[in-house]
Order: C-alpha cells, then sequence, then structure tokens
C-alpha cells in the first residue's frame, strides 16, 4: 500500500513540467501533459500560486515556476557539507585503487586540504590537513583557480607571488597563464614535482550548484612512479573525473544542455 497523496503528486508533477520550459506552460498544456481535468488543475495551480510556488502572467495566460522555489533550493544546498558528501568518494577510491586521494579547496589564495585518505607510501609527502600550499605549484591550486577572472588572478599572483620550489615549478605569470588555459580545456591538472621533488599530483574540479569549481579533488604518486610509466595517468585523471563528477552532482551542480551526450 502506497501512502501518498494524489494532489501532491499531481502538484510535484506540475512544478516538474514547469521545470523544463522558461517559457511557461497554460493551463490547457498543462492538463494534457499531465492527463488531469482543467478543473482539478486550475485548483492545484491556484494553491502553489497562493504559496508563491508558481507565477501567473494573466495576458499571456501562462504560468510559470515562481520564486520561492529558489529560496528553498538555495536553503537545501547552504547544508550540504561537501566534506560529508566527498568522503565516503575518496574512501572507496582508496579501497579500491590503493592510492591516496585528497579533498582542497581555495581558502585567502592559498590550498587547503580537507579531507585526506591516504596509503603509506604517500602519508610524508602531502601537506596535513588544515596546512597551505601554494596556488601556482600544485595541481589542486591550478584546478582551483583556472576559472578566475584574469584580474581576480593577477591579484592573487601580487600577493602570493611565485615562489621557486623545484626546478619544474611554473615561476612565469605568462606561464602560469597558459597552464591555467589548459587546465580549463582538458579539465585536470597534474603537477609532477612542480612543488616536492618526489611527488606527481592530479587534481581535477569539482563544481557547484552555481557551474563555479567549489573544490578539488586530487590523487598524489610518488614522481618516480610517474616517471616510469607516465600512461598510467591517463587512467587515474579518468577515475577522478568519473568520481568528481559524481560529487559535483551530489551538491547540486547540472551540466550545461550543450555538454550532455
Amino acid at each position: 500500500m502506497e501512502y501518498t497523496v494524489p494532489s501532491v503528486e499531481r502538484a510535484v508533477q506540475v512544478l516538474e513540467i514547469l521545470a523544463t520550459t522558461a517559457e511557461g506552460l497554460s493551463l490547457a498544456e498543462l492538463s494534457k501533459r499531465i492527463g488531469v481535468p482543467k478543473s482539478t488543475l486550475f485548483r492545484i495551480l491556484t494553491t502553489l500560486k497562493h504559496n508563491s510556488l508558481v507565477n501567473h502572467d494573466e495576458q499571456r495566460r501562462k504560468f510559470t515556476l515562481g520564486l520561492k522555489l529558489l529560496d528553498w533550493g538555495n536553503a537545501a544546498l547552504s547544508r550540504i557539507d561537501l566534506k560529508t558528501v566527498a568522503h565516503p568518494h575518496l574512501v572507496r577510491m582508496a579501497h579500491e585503487t590503493k592510492q591516496s586521494y585528497y579533498l582542497a579547496i581555495l581558502d585567502h589564495y592559498e590550498v587547503i586540504l580537507i579531507d585526506r585518505v591516504d596509503t603509506l607510501e604517500i602519508w610524508t609527502m602531502v601537506a596535513r590537513l588544515g596546512q597551505r600550499s601554494p596556488v601556482h605549484a600544485t595541481a589542486s591550486g591550478q584546478v582551483l583557480i583556472s576559472d578566475l577572472r584574469p584580474d581576480v588572478l593577477e591579484k592573487i599572483i601580487k600577493r602570493s607571488g611565485l615562489k621557486k620550489y623545484t626546478p619544474r615549478t611554473i615561476t612565469s605569470f605568462k606561464k602560469l597563464k597558459q597552464r591555467l588555459q589548459e587546465v580549463k580545456e582538458c579539465g585536470y591538472s597534474v603537477a609532477d614535482a612542480e612543488y616536492k621533488p618526489d611527488l606527481c599530483a592530479l587534481a581535477v574540479p569539482i563544481f557547484d550548484h552555481h557551474g563555479r569549481v567549489a573544490a578539488a579533488l586530487m590523487m598524489a604518486l610518488p614522481h618516480a612512479r610517474t616517471a616510469k610509466n607516465a600512461k598510467m595517468l591517463d587512467g587515474m585523471i579518468d577515475v577522478l573525473k568519473q568520481e568528481a563528477a559524481k560529487i559535483s552532482q551530489e551538491i547540486g551542480y547540472q551540466k550545461p544542455k550543450d555538454e550532455i551526450e
């Protein structure tokens, strides 16, 4: 036995259908799509309108979604804890692949790890939780600043500089901008011995409900391993991208329609 209320289910159907059209739909169009008499549907729409869940353009005779739903959506999204959502993914990936995974965010123009699941091989190579790392020399940092406006990026670099940590560290603003463009186009960053000579890091973006980079999902490997087998990185990047897409979806990101296959 189903403990559902038909009128509530129909109201949800109305909202779901209206969410698919920016122009709105008339009472007759909605009635035809849902298969409900116009008299019944009119009462549902009137109730939704009274509660600011739908709007009614009287000149066009079209119904559209109301702004009240935006308030509810933002309230729900504000309660989503990124670390809580992402942690099970990190644990599962580490268990399945025997590799180390990390979650990083941008804070005051620096990278901070907020979660990690390590292997013993990597434990001493990566910064501890809460410690800060430079944006220009780390895979996570490059991902986190890849979609920033040019003026914001310039402000960050002027403030933090482009310190040289290893012979491979990017110390030219021009080269950094080129790298960030590549990161944005391909959707990942590889910083191999750019921050620490014995560490190779791979990172991909996690997007929030606004489509902005909210965090970076990173994995770390000893530089010696990647130097011997560069092709291994391709498979690992695919794993990161797939998992980051799942996390992004869980925190409210919706892939643009022109990117959906």
